[in-house]
């Protein structure tokens, strides 16, 4: 019996480990991208980032309106969405993919991953290899990453800047909060479709 009563204890206390661990979270995050040296900086924050993964697979899916960007003053906010983006025919950006590498999650709750996939902005796809750290706060997620992406790969045309010069590469920062979820129909469509070749 007090065998009995130390299993029941013991799965009681590791159910929620394991919830944590596996399932399907989605969120709404917050990316900012910045291009220029601090002198002439382009920077741009939206808060309309949205993700879905699946950590028992790995697949995952985030993408971000382009108008959702904003800005310092206006004049940029519009030659952003109609000079550089072309928002109006490209209205989102994405990355579709599998995380290929998870890190232990060390005693701060944190594991280092390695996600491989399709990047599309500016209707121009890149398979890229991106890296972050998955926070662990109670039963959710919290997911941090910063990548480079070169405006060149994406057809983007470089904004220039006060220098006279061309920002060539934009930096870009993500900060996303994944709780439990269950996804939408078309959701689960979509990364399941996904083929990293």
């Amino acid at each position: 019996m007090k065998k009995l009563v130390l299993i029941v204890c013991s799965l009681y206390w590791l159910t929620p480990l394991a919830q944590a661990q596996t399932g399907t979270y989605k969120g709404i995050g917050t990316i900012v991208f910045e291009a220029g040296a601090p002198l002439s900086l382009i920077k741009g924050t939206s808060e309309a980032a949205n993700g879905l993964i699946d950590l028992e697979t790995g697949k995952f899916r985030f993408d971000v309106p382009i108008n959702s960007f904003q800005f310092l003053n206006s004049l940029m906010h519009e030659r952003f969405n109609d000079k550089y983006m072309q928002s109006s025919r490209f209205q989102k950006a994405t990355f579709v993919g599998r995380i290929t590498e998870k890190g232990p999650v060390s005693a701060k709750g944190e594991a280092k991953v390695t996600a491989a996939g399709i990047l599309t902005i500016h209707g121009v796809a890149q398979k890229r290899t991106i890296s972050g750290t998955l926070v662990q706060k109670g039963n959710t997620w919290q997911l941090v990453t910063d990548f480079p992406v070169k405006l060149a790969d994406h057809h983007i045309q470089a904004p220039r800047l006060s220098s006279g010069y061309g920002a060539s590469t934009m930096n870009v920062s993500l900060k996303m909060p994944l709780e439990p979820a269950e996804p939408e129909p078309q959701q689960i469509i979509a990364i399941k479709k996904f083929s990293f070749r």
